[in-house]
């Protein structure tokens, strides 16, 4: 499966039985449908992000994405809880795609995303 940010050849990854795939390049995880919010079950998922979150910030510019499996147009989704993380999902697999570092980020929400969110949804 290639990476539908920089088309590299992604690696399937296995944690807490459940699999997904990571990019070697730039450090993003495709999840199939539901598979991200099954991790969240486990406390110490957030670790298996090990992507630079700053390479995630320059990948998440390009909106316009394939889906690896279907192979048609993603679309940009912001999680309601935490709005300023913005991820792809494919409305017809409905598998999930993070850029480096969003997954962690999803994964712990903090005190700051509730007052920066606040303050965002306010403008």
């Amino acid at each position: 499966m290639e990476c539908p940010k920089c088309q590299t050849t992604m690696k399937p990854n296995a944690y807490k039985d459940v699999e997904y795939d990571q990019c070697p390049e730039c450090g993003g995880l495709w999840f199939d449908a539901l598979e991200a919010e099954e991790l969240l079950e486990a406390k110490d998922a957030a670790q298996i992000d090990t992507g630079d979150p700053k390479v995630g910030k320059k990948m998440n510019r390009n909106w316009e994405v394939k889906c690896p499996k279907c192979h048609i147009p993603m679309l940009p989704v912001h999680d309601i809880e935490q709005p300023h993380i913005q991820l792809e999902a494919c409305a017809q697999c409905h598998g999930t795609f993070f850029d480096a570092g969003e997954f962690k980020d999803f994964c712990e929400e903090t005190f700051w995303d509730r007052v920066k969110d606040k303050f965002a949804s306010k403008r």
